[in-house]
């Protein structure tokens, strides 16, 4: 019977799987050696959102003219959003201290080391080491960005995302190596506050896991937002730019080399955001020594969870299932289930949402991914231009897609538009309840609401 469990990680996965253990009845003791609260909180949706938010803000505030609101002067104090972001973090991580507190989790701060499958041991900030035996040891050490080999990466200029979310002045202009959710979002907020931004793509378009009518239609919408965007791209290269130059040039420090269409071409910047994936962080020599499987990127676990080594579970980030926050909580309450409680694990829909402008919501397949496995499907779209909420707001760009099966349920919604985010969780109430498009249409929707919307869109499929 399990009844102590060992937690290595303090982010989404691994709080979330220790509450819920404890909750359950289990012996919990969690250890983290850096923040409590992982890269989410301290270096990824929770500050990324907050300046993503006043970026938003201010773009509204400086385009307000159009909604018939005149104002004289707008500018950015960027060291007051950096502060309000930095107590934004503090007080969500003084609050999940307060609920590990509350259900008696035992939270030690310090390096882990597994030993073997039942022992770990963590060397504290004072240099003593402490020793835990549990009958299963769960690892949630997170991700951190991938560093590609490439000629000139260790230029100083060269910033992860948690390495420009400490910044504390705004750079003048900014160049995104890849354009994946990571970096369409940072494309988005710099773009927003006045930052000159262009985006490198190696695929054929950016954001290239999502439907590719939202990823084209998105492109399109931040080119005309002034983002210069290069798609289908390979960077080769960084070097820095002199010291001496114009003072027309004084906000330029390093170039960035890449192939477009075959020819080689440059951009000038003050800085380069390197945004081209993550990888699961371990101890390499422990993981090793222990004979748990994976992929040089990722460890590999079953559908419980469970590695390679009986006994040793990961979960987050860190297995690579799926780099999402809310995923991770997902995990951490089913493997804790799962292990005590001897509940089945299911691994539902999980959506993903992008906070660019506009937003994006998508759950489910999207059609590229209906058309290779082969699924008979239909398909329809409804545009925001239909709502008179989204005429009222202002927000009229974007569209709700969806893709529907032969007996009328939907295997995929994809929106793209203002508060697409929220209005997402609708396709996952459709999908996870089995809801058909009658049932759907049976429904009533307030009025005047994006929510409508969606109401609008099941009520587009009239030939089922």
């Amino acid at each position: 019977m399990i009844k102590d469990i060992i937690i290595i990680g303090g982010g989404p996965a691994g709080y979330e799987a220790a509450l819920y253990g404890a909750r359950y009845g289990g012996n919990m003791t969690l250890i983290e050696d850096h923040k409590i609260g992982g890269t989410c909180l301290n270096y990824g949706c929770i500050p990324t959102k907050t300046l993503i938010e006043r970026g938003a803000l201010y773009n509204k505030m400086i385009h307000a003219s159009d909604m018939g609101i005149l104002h004289d002067h707008v500018e950015v104090d960027y060291e007051s959003m950096q502060k309000q972001k930095t107590k934004i973090i503090s007080d969500l991580a003084k609050g999940i201290m307060g609920q590990l507190k509350k259900e008696k989790v035992n939270y030690i701060e310090g390096f882990a080391t597994i030993e073997n499958r039942k022992t770990v041991s963590v060397t504290l900030s004072d240099g003593s080491i402490r020793r835990f035996v549990g009958d299963a040891i769960v690892l949630a050490t997170g991700s951190k960005s991938v560093i590609p080999n490439i000629k000139g990466i260790e230029n100083e200029r060269i910033l992860t995302s948690k390495d420009i979310l400490e910044m504390k002045r705004l750079p003048a202009s900014i160049t995104i190596v890849g354009g994946g959710v990571i970096g369409m979002e940072f494309a988005s907020m710099l773009s927003h506050m006045g930052v000159k931004v262009s985006v490198i793509e190696y695929e054929k378009n950016i954001l290239p896991t999502i439907d590719s009518s939202i990823s084209k239609r998105l492109k399109s919408l931040c080119q005309q937002a002034g983002i210069d965007i290069h798609t289908g791209s390979k960077v080769i290269g960084f070097e820095s730019l002199p010291s001496d130059m114009d003072d027309t040039e004084v906000n330029k420090a390093i170039r960035t080399i890449f192939l477009e269409k075959e020819k080689e071409v440059h951009i000038d910047s003050e800085y380069v955001l390197l945004s081209v994936g993550r990888m699961g962080v371990w101890d390499q020599e422990t993981i090793e020594e222990l004979g748990i499987t994976h992929n040089n990127r990722f460890i590999q676990v079953d559908a419980n969870y469970e590695t390679s080594v009986e006994g040793i579970y990961a979960i987050g980030d860190v297995n690579g299932l799926s780099l999402l926050a809310h995923a991770a909580y997902n995990q951490g309450r089913q493997l804790m289930g799962y292990l005590l409680k001897n509940q089945n694990i299911h691994s539902p829909s999980i959506p993903g949402c992008i906070f660019t402008d506009p937003e994006i919501g998508s759950i489910g397949l999207s059609e590229e991914e209906a058309k290779e496995k082969g699924v008979k499907y239909k398909s329809q779209k409804t545009l925001y231009g239909a709502s008179g909420k989204a005429m009222a707001m202002n927000a009229t760009t974007g569209f709700i897609k969806s893709l529907i099966s032969e007996d009328g349920k939907i295997m995929g919604l994809h929106i793209l538009g203002a508060h697409s985010t929220d209005l997402i969780h609708y396709g996952i109430i459709a999908m996870e309840g089995g809801l058909t498009i009658h049932q759907l249409q049976d429904m009533v929707f307030a009025h005047p609401t994006l929510g409508e919307l969606f109401s609008d869109h099941v009520h587009s499929y009239y030939t089922f």
